[in-house]
Formats: C-alpha cells, sequence, structure tokens
C-alpha cells in the first residue's frame, strides 16, 4: 500500500494531528484521553505501533473477540479489536491502543476514487471516527475527500522503480525470494524452537509445546514436577506466539528472586529481549512526553510490549490498575501458588483474597492467553486449586462444592477407565463394582448386570464410553502435570553423591561464636516483646548471624562498617539502607521472599531505621571485634582449603562450584585460594556483576583446561545451568531448604554430562545451625533427594529455623524435639495434598509420545543454519555499507563435531540505525551453528527469530 520510506525514523517532536497535544514524534502514540484520535473506524489508514515495519496498513472490519475465553461458546463480554490488512496481503488483529492513524501530509499525492489528487489542507474533520481530507483534484477542483475514498498513495513501490528505470539485480531478486521463503517458515504451523532456539529439547517439552500450540489462545496450567523445565515450555510457547504473529504484548510475573533468571533465559535461550520493570523504571518513564491535558492518561506499560516485572512489584496498588488497563496477548506467572486465597468458611464459601490475587483476576479479564506455573498447584487445600482454575477458567464449576464433587468423583473415574482397559482381567466381584460404578455416574443406562456386561465386551462400546469419562475429566483439559516417573528411567537421573564435612572450630573460636549468638539472640527476642518492634529489626539480626556462620571475615567487615557508622554518624539508629548497600541481592532476595505472601509491598522498608540501642553498646561490638580479630586462625577456611587440594590431586582439571551467601565471604575465598595454589583458575560470579561480566567469567570457567573453581552467589548462579561442572561446595547453607535445592540444580538437571554430582556440605561442629540443619536432613532427605514438592511447608520451616537460631541453651533439646515433630506433621500433610493430584488421565494428557514423534520433526521445513549464513553473508555483501557489515571474528574447535565452527561479528550502520524506529545494538557477536551456542551462553546465537 505505501512503500517503506514512508515509515517512521526518529524525528523532532510533534502535535497530535487530532488534539494538538505535544508528541515525541509524528508517530507516537497520543495518550491524552480525549483525543478524538482514539476513534477508529473501517477504512482508516493505520500504522500498527509495535511493528511499522508492516507499512500502512487500512481497516478491514470491526472484530469483537470474546474477553474470557471459556470452554463453552457463551462469554461474558468481548473485546472489540480490527482486522488490518498491510501490504503484501498481511492481515492482523489488533486491539486500538496498539492503532495509530496514519495522516496526509501537505503536497502529498493520492490515488482516490476521482481520481489522482494532492492534500491541500493540514487540517483534517473527523466525526465519529470518520476522517475527511481537503484534496485538489486535477481539473483544480477542490473538495472533502472521506478516507475512504483514498485509495493508495499515488507512488507504489514497483512505480518508483520503473520511474528511475531500475530494476533489481538477479541477486536481490534471488535474497528476496528467500527472506519470504524464511519469513513463510518462522510462521508456520510448525514448532520452531526444535532448532531455532538454544536448546536440548526434552520429549516432554516438546509434548507441552503442542499441547499449548493447538488452541489459539490457550489459559492452562502448567504443573510439572520441579527440574522438568517449566520455564524453557513457557519460552517455547511465548516463541511460537510470536512467530505465527499471535502475541505482541506479553507480560511475565515471577518472584522477585526471579527476575534475572527469567530475563536471561528468554534472551539466551529463545533471543527474546523483555525489559524488566520496577519502581525505578516506571519513575523514569512517568518524566518522558508531555501531556495537553491535566487530565490525560498516563500508563507506562504502554512503552513496551514485552515486560517482566516482579509480583511484588505488580501486585502494589499503585500499579495494579495501570498494568491491568492494557490488552495483553499472553501473561505468564511463574511460582503461581503465590495467588492465594483463603478460605473463611467453607459452609458459605467465605474466603479472603490477597493482593496477589486480585492481580491475577485483573490480569486474567485483560489477557487472552494466561498461563500458570507451579509445581505445587494444590499446597495445604484443594481451596488453592480451585482458586487458580477460576483465574484461567471461572466459569469450569459452578462454585467450590461443585469442584470438590468433581475432585473426589476423579478416582473413580481412574478406576473406571483402568477396569475398561483390563475388562477381561476383572473378577466377577471387580465387574459387579465396575457396572455400579458406571450406573453411578451415568456412564450407562440402568439395565440388568448381565445386559451392562455383555456390552462391555464390545470393544467399540468400551472405547465410548471410555472417551465420555475422559471428555468429563475436565480438569485434564487444563491442566499439564508432568512426572519424572513417568518421563525418566531410573537410569536417566543423575545421582547425588552427599559428603559431609563436619569442622571442629577450635576452643577460642567457639567461645567468641556463642558470645555473639547469644548477644544477638538478646536483641532479636527482646524485639518480639517490644511493642515497636518491626521487620527490619529481625532481618538485621538474622542476616547479623548468618554472617557470623558464613565466615568470620564477612563478620568482621560487618562489624568494621557498623562501628564506621557509629563513630561517623553518632546516631544510635540503623538504617536499613546501610545493609543494602554492603549487600544487595542478598538484602533484596531475603527480604522479598519474607513478603512474597504478605499484602506488603517490597519498597516499604525504605528508610526504616532500627533502634539497637548502638551507641550503648559500642564497646561490645568493639570486644567482639578484637577477639576475632586476634584470632591468627580460621579453620573453616582451612578446611576448604584441604578439601580443594584433595580433589586437586585427583584430577588436575576438575571443575568446582563454591557457593556462599555473601559476597564478601566470596571475596575472601578467592584471595586465600590464590594463596594456596596460584595455578588455580578462580572466577567469581555474583548479581553485582554485569551480564557481559557473568558470561565472560562462566566462559571462562567453562573452556579452562586447569583446576577451574567459579565463586558464587545465590542470586548470582539463577538462571545459569552449569551442566559441564560435576563438583559443588556448600560452604554456607542458606535458612531457606529450597536455596539449597536451587543450588544443586544448577548442576542436577537436563543435560548433566556425568552420573554422579558430588555435594560438599560444611558444618560447623557445635553451632545450633548444624544441629537444626542435620536434623532436616534425617527427615527430609535435604541433599541427596529434590524437595520441590515439599515447597509448600518450606516457609513455616524457614521461620521455625529462626526462632530455634535465637532460643535459650537451657530449651535447645526440647525445641528441637518439638521442631522435628512439626516438620513431620507437616511433610504427612504435604505429601497427602500431593496424593490428590496422582491422576492417570492427567498423566495420559500430559504426556503422550504419538505428539512428538509425529507433528513436531519439522521434517518439512530445510532451513538449516549453513543455509541462513549464506543467506545474511549474502546479503550483507550486496548491501553493504547501507546496513552494516558481516566478519568472521575467530575460529573456535568445537570439539562435539571435530570441526571449526565460526564465531561472526555483526555490526550495523550507525545511519541505517538511527532512521529506523527500532531498538538493536550496534554490534553482535555470535555464531549461527547449533551446538557452539550451546555450549557458549556468552555470544548471540543467530537463528529465526533473532532480533537482527
Amino acid at each position: 500500500m505505501f512503500q517503506d520510506s514512508k515509515m517512521p525514523s526518529k524525528e523532532k517532536s510533534a502535535e497530535c494531528p487530532f488534539c494538538e497535544n505535544i508528541l515525541n514524534t509524528k508517530y507516537s502514540k497520543c495518550y491524552n484521553i480525549y483525543c478524538k484520535g482514539k476513534e477508529f473506524n473501517k477504512d482508516n489508514f493505520v500504522l500498527y505501533r509495535l511493528n511499522y515495519d508492516l507499512g500502512v496498513g487500512k481497516i478491514k472490519s470491526e472484530v469483537n473477540i470474546p474477553a474470557s475465553k471459556t470452554l463453552d461458546d457463551e462469554d461474558s463480554f468481548y473485546i472489540k479489536k480490527y482486522k488490518v490488512e498491510f501490504p503484501n496481503k498481511i492481515i492482523k488483529i489488533i486491539h486500538p491502543i496498539d492503532l495509530i492513524h496514519y495522516t496526509f501530509e501537505v503536497n502529498e499525492e493520492v490515488l482516490t476514487n476521482e481520481g489522482k489528487g494532492v492534500i491541500n489542507s493540514p487540517r483534517l474533520m473527523i466525526q465519529d471516527g470518520v476522517i475527511s481530507y481537503e484534496v485538489i483534484l486535477p481539473n483544480g477542483k477542490k473538495t472533502q475527500i472521506f478516507e475512504s475514498e483514498i485509495i493508495k498513495s499515488y507512488s507504489s513501490p514497483i512505480d518508483e522503480i520503473i520511474h528511475v528505470e531500475e530494476f533489481s539485480s538477479p541477486k536481490a531478486f534471488h535474497l528476496k525470494y528467500l527472506a519470504n521463503l524464511y519469513y513463510s517458515y518462522y510462521t508456520s504451523h510448525q514448532i520452531k524452537c526444535i532448532t531455532n532456539s538454544r536448546l536440548s529439547l526434552m520429549p516432554h517439552q516438546i509434548n507441552v509445546a503442542y499441547r499449548l500450540s493447538q488452541k489459539l489462545y490457550p489459559r492452562m496450567l502448567l504443573a510439572d514436577e520441579v527440574g522438568l523445565g517449566k520455564t524453557i515450555e513457557a519460552g517455547i510457547y511465548i516463541k511460537e506466539m510470536i512467530a505465527r504473529n499471535l502475541a505482541d504484548r506479553i507480560l511475565i510475573i515471577v518472584p522477585a528472586t526471579l527476575v534475572g533468571q527469567w530475563k536471561f533465559e528468554m534472551e539466551n535461550k529463545f533471543n527474546i529481549e523483555f525489559t524488566i520493570y520496577d519502581g525505578k523504571k516506571v519513575k523514569k518513564l512517568n518524566k518522558k512526553g508531555h501531556y495537553a491535558h491535566s487530565e490525560a492518561l498516563k500508563n507506562p506499560f504502554y512503552y513496551d510490549n514485552l515486560i517482566i516485572c516482579s509480583l511484588q512489584f505488580a501486585r502494589n496498588p499503585k500499579y495494579i490498575n495501570l498494568i491491568s488497563q492494557i490488552s495483553w496477548d499472553v501473561v505468564v506467572f511463574d511460582e503461581a501458588h503465590h495467588l492465594r486465597r483463603y478460605l473463611l468458611n467453607k459452609s458459605t464459601g467465605n474466603y479472603r483474597e490477597t493482593l496477589n490475587y486480585v492481580l491475577g483476576q485483573n490480569l486474567s479479564r485483560s489477557t487472552e492467553s494466561l498461563l500458570l506455573l507451579t509445581a505445587t498447584p494444590l499446597q495445604l487445600h484443594s481451596f488453592e486449586l480451585y482458586s487458580l482454575i477460576e483465574l484461567i477458567h471461572p466459569e469450569l464449576f459452578d462454585n467450590f462444592s461443585d469442584f470438590e464433587h468433581f475432585r473426589k468423583n476423579m478416582p473413580f473415574m481412574n478406576l473406571l477407565i483402568s477396569n475398561l482397559n483390563n475388562i477381561e482381567k476383572l473378577n466377577t466381584f471387580e465387574l459387579k463394582s465396575t457396572i455400579k460404578l458406571l450406573k453411578d455416574l451415568n456412564y450407562v443406562d440402568d439395565f440388568e448386570n448381565e445386559k451392562v456386561s455383555l456390552m462391555l465386551k464390545n470393544y467399540q462400546k468400551r472405547e465410548d464410553i471410555i472417551s465420555k469419562i475422559e471428555n468429563d475429566h475436565t480438569l485434564s483439559q487444563i491442566l499439564i502435570r508432568n512426572r519424572k516417573k513417568n518421563i525418566f528411567s531410573e537410569d536417566f537421573l543423575n545421582e547425588r553423591v552427599v559428603k559431609t564435612i563436619v569442622v571442629k572450630p577450635k576452643k577460642d573460636e567457639m567461645e567468641i561464636y556463642n558470645q555473639i549468638r547469644l548477644y544477638l539472640a538478646k536483641i532479636y527476642n527482646n524485639s518480639l516483646d517490644s511493642k515497636n518492634s518491626n521487620i527490619g529489626l529481625g532481618f538485621v539480626i538474622t542476616t547479623l548471624q548468618k554472617l557470623l556462620t558464613s565466615s568470620k571475615y564477612a563478620f568482621l567487615k560487618s562489624l568494621e562498617r557498623r562501628l564506621t557508622q557509629i563513630e561517623r554518624l553518632k546516631n544510635p539508629l540503623l538504617d536499613l539502607k546501610h545493609f543494602e548497600d554492603e549487600e544487595p541481592e542478598f538484602f533484596e532476595s531475603e527480604l522479598e521472599e519474607q513478603n512474597i505472601d504478605s499484602d506488603l509491598n517490597g519498597k516499604h522498608r525504605n528508610g526504616q531505621k532500627v533502634n539497637l540501642d548502638i551507641a550503648n553498646q559500642e564497646k561490645i561490638l568493639h570486644n567482639f571485634y578484637h577477639q576475632l580479630k586476634s584470632i591468627p586462625y580460621d579453620s573453616k577456611s582451612e578446611k576448604l582449603l584441604e578439601l580443594v587440594h584433595k580433589i586437586y590431586q585427583n584430577n588436575p582439571k576438575e571443575k568446582i562450584i563454591i557457593f556462599t551467601q555473601f559476597v564478601d565471604t566470596l571475596l575472601f575465598l578467592k584471595r586465600t585460594l590464590i594463596k594456596q595454589n596460584e595455578n588455580y583458575h578462580i572466577e567469581k560470579f555474583y548479581g553485582g556483576m554485569n551480564k557481559y561480566k557473568k558470561a565472560e567469567a562462566v566462559e571462562k570457567f567453562r573452556s579452562s583446561n586447569r583446576f577451574s573453581i567459579l565463586l558464587s552467589t545465590d542470586i548470582g548462579g539463577e538462571g545459569r545451568n552449569f551442566q559441564f561442572c560435576r563438583v559443588m561446595i556448600n560452604y554456607d547453607l542458606p535458612w531457606n531448604p529450597m536455596k539449597l535445592e536451587q543450588r544443586i540444580g544448577r548442576l542436577d538437571r537436563i543435560g548433566q554430562k556425568s552420573k554422579e554430582i558430588y555435594i560438599y556440605n560444611f558444618f560447623m561442629e557445635g553451632t545450633i545451625e548444624t544441629d537444626i540443619i542435620l536434623a532436616l536432613n534425617k527427615r527430609i532427605d535435604l541433599f541427596t533427594q529434590s524437595i520441590g514438592n515439599l515447597e509448600p511447608i518450606i516457609g513455616k520451616i524457614e521461620r521455625d529455623f529462626k526462632s530455634l537460631i535465637f532460643i535459650d541453651d537451657k530449651e535447645k533439646q526440647k525445641r528441637l524435639r518439638e521442631f522435628n515433630q512439626n516438620v513431620e506433621s507437616e511433610i504427612k500433610k504435604a505429601k497427602e495434598m500431593e496424593m490428590q493430584l496422582d491422576d492417570m488421565l492427567i498423566d495420559k494428557k500430559s504426556f503422550q509420545v504419538k505428539n512428538i514423534l509425529v507433528p513436531n520433526s519439522c521434517r518439512d521445513v530445510k532451513l538449516g543454519h549453513n543455509e541462513l549464513f549464506d543467506f545474511i553473508s549474502d546479503f550483507f555483501s550486496l548491501q553493504n555499507p547501507s546496513y552494516g557489515n558481516l566478519k568472521t571474528q575467530k575460529k573456535l574447535k568445537d570439539d562435539s563435531k571435530n570441526e571449526d565452527s565460526e564465531i561472526v561479528e555483526i555490526e550495523l550502520n550507525k545511519v541505517y540505525l538511527n532512521n529506523r524506529n527500532i531498538s538493536l545494538a550496534k554490534k553482535y557477536i555470535g555464531t549461527f551453528d547449533l551446538e557452539l551456542a550451546r555450549k557458549r551462553e556468552d555470544i548471540d546465537f543467530f537463528a529465526l527469530g533473532h532480533p537482527l
């Protein structure tokens, strides 16, 4: 319809042609709620602001799309969208919020029903969404032409080429042909992620992708067990929706500690760049633009269409309504069990909603597709699962009682299917029971048993009954739950070899530990009785206790800062901000974790003051500091050096990851290890490093041929997979068992090259932490088994852990016994709830081999990585220097294929970047080779779907 030269470039500010509001550019969206440009009608010329490269389109019709996306035909309300036709016959269904009117400029030539004309006036008229222009026709006549009467811009791309007597060369024509061919591959019905993502996909993940892709806009609950890759499954689905032009606006909401991991996975595995939204980002965006009307709509969530944010941020009352005003194509909630309601009265059905759940409800109404990810959808009560189902398909059950009735019938439905499939093996009593159950559930008429028995001998009639039972199992239609036992054989799973390293502190080390612990316990326990207690005090004390257990050096550094602060400020109040500045990733992780299920918002702690009466305790702190400083040895670090040296002697090329909670401990260990042996290759990896430094550290650790050590914090390791490493050392142990599981999960995951994973855990003999963790390990097998199924009780375990740390020695044994009994009781409850999800029909639908073997092989798509490399190389050689250039940077030996794989550098022309309304980097370094891309997470993977 219009050529690319009409597309927006980075211009100066402009006026909205409808309300004269000041815009960033002519092609910026006007958010004045009174602007008439918000109205659209058939035959309007429009731009799609999420993809200007489509060109100028024309509205063909209005489309009403059901808002609730129910399983039935009836829906409560509809979302109005528009069917738009773009050049090359591309059709898209678009929400009006993402459309911009394309307006013709003075002297622009247009082709109308009355012939060629020229726009004569900068002023356009609009009434009820119908736009008209003053046009001068060839006979000199001025007339008002409606937009519907304008066929197109007078100049078309082919006209321009003919007029300048310029035709494409055969090579250029061939490139255009290939571009269209590859685009058709990418937007086809096939699942692209098999070849176009940096993935080594497992069969169950392909199956999930197939299940999701069967529906236009699925609303599902993904409840795979921990370790089966729910993040990857969601990423496959997102990539498919983008590739098929079905999704432009996508929102991912996750716990705060997982935001960085999700962003990394989406970029690294799928070449999809999401923007992280938090308070700082919103504040920055609110400063952009100018608004002519004081009540003009200001919504920062309009600026980006691929957004990741934390649950703690999104549920903030300031943002819930704003984020829900957007018409999202896809919304994903990770750890969705935090979207919780509490049942107050079972008989009346009364419940209390949390802010998390209110957020889920609002977004459920404003999104087309909704994915809820959780390994534990049914935690401590079946009402929790019902609440999640209400978010996905509120019409599925009339009320909670209806859901309970269905849930209690699930075992009978499974029994019926099992018996019908083995009808010949049933004895007389089993056959009678089966017939009675079929009658009770209305699957057969109330005939004589002999007649029913005769009917059941007919294979087709049995299959019809089984099909009816499966159709009645509504939960299997919306819930996918893969289990390791159904997917992997025992031989496939890795073995965790756990080694306990007991550190025996010397007498003076133990004495100072006990003095400091009792001192901290006194302050902590006094704070619980105080009327003015707050969240900050408990956090400060527990942080100091964890530092004490982590390393003497880390605790000394913290004491130094405390004493310096007292000396400088002469202020008995301790600002939490100081702790946040010292260990930002630990602070954020711990505090956000405490708040995730509360209705408090993470940032409420800013500016909190904790009255520790430090001024009066200065002498005590100085005394602790000098006692610790005077001890010339460190039994714990000495034990680490001994262990590392032993591993080094056994295998001088071994790779080890050492985990700690604190950066101060990490830096101390690096210096200590280098002193022991300068031949050790040591890299550090923590949250404060930028993504390039992190990628560089991981690559150096991976590719080193020397004895290599990666020192990592908990947050630093999130999102990274270290299948090439088989040894990990937990120098300190987190109080939350799930954090320990996440550490082990960096190594113990699909693709691990070693059958055995070696886990060394450091314990300080005689400390309360060791007593608690060893007691806990006896009951939940902390280190050798995955404990993801126990996540519902982990929060309570951590709270009990904290209270035990600060008890008096006299109460210690009694409280430990109570702790053990409580843990056993909670484990029993959690396992009972998990058993309620044991369902043959859900398992059957979740993992079907036939769905993997037939439609998802992509055998009909013949695009290999070499072909794509040749295509891109030809493009840059033909267009150079208009767009940029491509050159081979260096060659690496690809051991898996025993051949050279090229690393390529693509640099884009600065002028081209400035003239395009797209976000691209100036330079990309990557590879077209999938195997090399899987090894080298620090470089880009060039495949269909890459931003380029």
